[in-house]
């Protein structure tokens, strides 16, 4: 059983966090691509992950939670508390909705500002929606939105997109993308 956690975000990121949260669920989903990016940019906000004894597929890893070795024990349990309570964040924005505005009230300086620009860019673009846009129409709206209440220079905005885009190539790289087609092929159900 897992206990509950006493890991907890710095104040400044469980804000944009809170407001990434709501872009992400704009058009009424959370993908699986969108929170593995989250996950990957807010990693360093987590207790280190313990090497795990082996990959079954590259979003679950099998860690030996048994381990006699309490240090690694306990590192387990720590990332496993801290990933769900990550995850409880993401998914709480759908049950106690807030407007963008009062989102945006704690999030003050320049720094945190530029930072949920460039977060809330990459979860845009993270995955497609149902009818094959590479940005969902409503997460692009409420991006735009984002952009008008933040009132931040536009040649400032195009430089934070040029950099998160170079930041999203690592999850989108071709090679992932034909890796998984394959797997998709070689585990398909065939049915008689």
């Amino acid at each position: 059983m897992i206990e509950e956690s006493s890991f907890h975000f710095p104040e400044s990121h469980l804000n944009i966090l809170h407001l990434i949260s709501a872009i992400a669920w704009a058009d009424g989903d959370l993908s699986q691509e969108e929170t593995d990016v989250l996950m990957e940019l807010f990693k360093a906000d987590l207790p280190i992950d313990p090497q795990p004894i082996t990959y079954i597929d590259e979003n679950m890893a099998l860690y030996d939670s048994m381990s006699a070795n309490s240090v690694i024990y306990e590192q387990v349990q720590e990332r496993i508390q801290a990933e769900l309570a990550f995850k409880n964040i993401l998914d709480s924005y759908k049950n106690n909705p807030s407007t963008l505005e009062d989102l945006l009230i704690p999030i003050e300086s320049l720094e945190d500002r530029s930072l949920a620009v460039k977060l809330a860019y990459m979860v845009i673009k993270a995955s497609p929606d149902k009818n094959g846009n590479l940005i969902c129409p409503q997460e692009k709206a409420i991006y735009r939105k984002l952009i008008q209440l933040l009132n931040i220079d536009g040649n400032l905005v195009q430089k934070i997109e040029w950099e998160a885009d170079r930041e999203l190539e690592k999850f989108q790289h071709p090679f992932k993308a034909f890796m998984e087609n394959v797997k998709n092929i070689l585990f398909k159900k065939i049915e008689i």
